[in-house]
């Protein structure tokens, strides 16, 4: 018999700042008892996108990331991967991409939640809908951003292995 998880609310807390993400679903998604929504900029050139670039497997993966980092103006990373993707969530930043493999499906599917019924994208890095395991030994590579259009443009510069 296969069990099946149906996720309703999830919660993410900043404690540094005492601010708290939630979402209930069928209420949208929360700052407090504020209603948030992502960002509406669409021109990298504009935008301020994170990106985790923590692992020994850089020299690797800079190739598929050098065409974004050209054409985006603000690269940041606040270290606190499920804190980003709220922030996208948010309109804090514009885009939070992670493509190390690295971020287990558990530590990040709470912002995942969040940010989708803010009304952002989170996708793979072929722009499908991200298809994961809640399981702790479950990894996922993924770009989350705010609107359609610039995340269409991020994974047009993400190149591909098969690309490269």
């Amino acid at each position: 018999m296969a069990l099946l998880i149906a996720v309703f609310a999830a919660a993410v807390i900043d404690i540094q700042h005492d601010i708290d993400y939630m979402v209930f679903e069928g209420n949208g998604a929360f700052r407090g008892a504020v209603k948030i929504a992502p960002s509406v900029t669409k021109n990298l050139d504009e935008a301020v996108i994170s990106l985790d670039l923590n692992t020994y497997k850089m020299k690797s993966l800079a190739p598929q990331l050098s065409l974004l980092i050209h054409e985006t103006k603000h690269i940041r990373h606040f270290g606190a991967n499920a804190l980003e993707l709220c922030y996208v969530a948010d309109g804090l930043i514009d885009a939070f991409i992670d493509i190390r493999g690295k971020l287990r499906a558990t530590d990040v599917a709470a912002s995942f939640f969040i940010l989708k019924k803010a009304g952002g994208i989170v996708s793979s890095l072929d722009g499908k809908p991200i298809d994961m395991k809640l399981d702790p030994k479950e990894t996922v590579k993924f770009v989350a951003s705010g609107n359609g259009e610039i995340h269409e443009r991020i994974l047009s510069l993400i190149k591909t292995r098969k690309e490269r």
